[in-house]
């Protein structure tokens, strides 16, 4: 299942999930959750405990601001979670000029830098 979320100044503690992805657990409620880049296939995976308020709304919340932080959501910024079925989301990140965002550490990142660095290496004259 994949949801979008909108970053807003109350979200920076604790992200709300949406109430057909609670729909869609069928009863089962997680204590956590891993939150994971998207195009950083087999980078960090940031544990983040999962909250039930009294309603049956699901919350995202300790390690949610570290995730936050770390990478530098503002209010506006959308993301696109893709829930893999085995208590992780795959969050891509898209900030206010719509365009998504990549971090250092991609892996597509990563790579296309070391294509530009092979490029220029073989354009220096000797």
């Amino acid at each position: 299942m994949e949801f979008f979320t909108i970053i807003l100044d109350k979200s920076s503690s604790r992200q709300v999930l949406p109430d057909n992805f609670v729909k869609m657990l069928d009863g089962h409620r997680p204590q956590n959750m891993k939150l994971r880049q998207a195009g950083n296939g087999l980078g960090k995976l940031w544990d983040v405990e999962v909250v039930f308020d009294t309603d049956g709304s699901m919350y995202l919340d300790r390690g949610w601001k570290q995730f936050v932080r770390a990478h530098d959501l503002r209010h506006g910024y959308f993301l696109v979670c893709r829930y893999d079925g085995n208590a992780t989301f795959v969050v891509k990140v898209f900030d206010t000029t719509m365009c998504w965002r990549r971090y250092q550490d991609d892996d597509d990142a990563s790579m296309l830098c070391l294509f530009f660095l092979s490029i220029r290496l073989c354009l220096t004259p000797i």
